[in-house]
């Protein structure tokens, strides 16, 4: 008669930690904003430098995306967080959704503060509003396509 398995026998049979389509997707979307959060702060990729303030600033990433000091620190933890969290395949999907979400709010407030106050200490603009919601529409996207493909490839997610 054979013996019950032993727990760390199931354990073992049922990987949880398997780099797969998450983990990939994470990482890529991970150096997308780390990249995005370093450029905000690089002078010639900035526009109007001299103008980069703490939270209120006139700087201009790309010349067109509103950016401060906040703003891009923002979107380097974010990076970071993501980065730290892509080797678990349930925390890589969780903390993409997380700052997808985070997007999603920043584009909607952003554009109910613009229309609501014309303000320049804001540092938000009708580009940099489409570039938050975009950004939660591929990060969001991209994260329920990577597990889809994970549960069809390992079958367990």
């Amino acid at each position: 008669m054979n013996a019950p398995a032993a727990p760390a026998a199931i354990e073992s049979a049922y990987p949880t930690e398997v780099s797969g389509p998450v983990n990939g997707f994470a990482r890529a979307a991970g150096v997308l904003v780390l990249g995005l959060g370093v450029l905000g702060l690089v002078p010639g990729i900035v526009t109007h430098y001299s103008d980069l303030g703490f939270y209120s600033s006139g700087a201009n990433l790309f010349g067109l995306f509103r950016t401060s000091i906040v703003s891009a620190s923002l979107q380097i933890l974010f990076g970071l967080a993501i980065l730290a969290f892509s080797g678990s395949v349930r925390q890589a999907h969780k903390v993409v959704v997380w700052v997808a979400l985070a997007y999603l709010a920043a584009g909607l407030a952003g554009a109910g503060l613009r229309v609501n106050a014309e303000r320049d200490d804001l540092v938000v603009n009708a580009a940099s509003n489409w570039l938050h919601l975009a950004l939660f529409f591929v990060l969001a996207g991209g994260a329920a396509r990577s597990r889809k493909k994970h549960i069809e490839q390992l079958g367990v997610f």
